[in-house]
């Protein structure tokens, strides 16, 4: 019988919402949340943070940190600063590890669930996955023959950042923040209630998603081009949108080419991946993964 991983107490800290969490495998235990309210300054955030965390579990074991921005040597830092202003090299992993007393591991929250995506459907030790996370922002991973994408420095900063329309950055006219402009344009007062009306048939409202969802299609596109992906796995309050399946579903099928349009599925973990992948993240570094 394989042995049974320790509990491992995970936090992932968004651009919106902070989640802690004792992870055990795929399962949770004592999930607690708050709102992040970046715009308070880091230190604020970890003086909070300790306070959730005392909550959960006051004496932790190990710590596993999911972190929106880039990550490098345990330090975070914004890449959209509008989001997290003042996350500038902070040393997430040395902070907390002083507080808490623990062995700490900190990995971008995009990674974190990428992680905790694939892990959900088994870890195959083949084939080339991407996870896609449409929401406030756009954040991605990929496993690449059974291996998470890491380059050096955290210097990959995500598909969000990909040219999108007009060549302003994807995520500006393509998540949730960028098509709030647009639903508001439309007479619509929010993002939700574009996406409803668009998948109850009303033509103007399809007519002005189309446009914004189809650029994120187009560079889901360029990387199965570039990667040979077999799975496309779609997260997020935007992405798991039946119209943004609908949208993305059609562009991969119209570009088939010989090699065949990857496979475009649904995120299972929901705002649960992130810590899920946190915790697996920690046990691959104590295994020397």
């Amino acid at each position: 019988m394989p042995e049974r991983a320790a509990p491992v107490l995970a936090v992932d800290i968004g651009g919106t919402t902070t989640r802690v969490a004792v992870v055990e495998g795929l399962s949770l235990h004592s999930r607690r949340e708050m709102p992040t309210q970046a715009h308070d300054g880091p230190e604020r955030l970890l003086q909070r943070l300790g306070q959730l965390i005392s909550e959960v579990q006051p004496q932790p074991e190990t710590v596993a940190v999911a972190c929106t921005g880039r990550v490098h040597g345990g330090g975070v830092s914004a890449i959209n600063t509008a989001t997290m202003p003042g996350w500038l090299n902070i040393r997430l992993q040395a902070t907390l590890s002083q507080t808490l007393e623990a062995p700490v591991t900190v990995i971008n929250d995009a990674r974190a669930a990428t992680l905790g995506e694939w892990h959900a459907r088994g870890a195959p030790a083949s084939g080339n996955f991407m996870f896609v996370t449409v929401s406030t922002g756009i954040g991605s991973g990929v496993v690449l023959g059974g291996h998470l994408n890491d380059p050096p420095g955290g210097r990959d900063i995500g598909l969000g950042f990909a040219r999108g329309l007009n060549g302003a950055p994807l995520e500006d006219g393509s998540s949730g923040s960028g098509l709030r402009a647009v639903a508001h344009a439309t007479g619509y007062p929010n993002v939700a209630a574009l996406m409803d009306a668009a998948e109850a048939g009303h033509l103007p409202a399809q007519a002005a998603l189309r446009l914004p969802l189809t650029a994120l299609a187009d560079r889901l596109w360029d990387a199965h081009c570039l990667l040979g992906l077999h799975t496309i796995c779609l997260g997020g309050s935007v992405g798991l949108r039946a119209f943004t399946a609908n949208v993305v579903g059609q562009v991969l099928g119209t570009g088939m080419g010989a090699g065949g349009a990857p496979e475009l599925q649904a995120a299972r973990l929901g705002a649960d991946a992130g810590l899920i992948g946190a915790a697996v993240f920690a046990r691959q570094q104590e295994k020397g993964l």
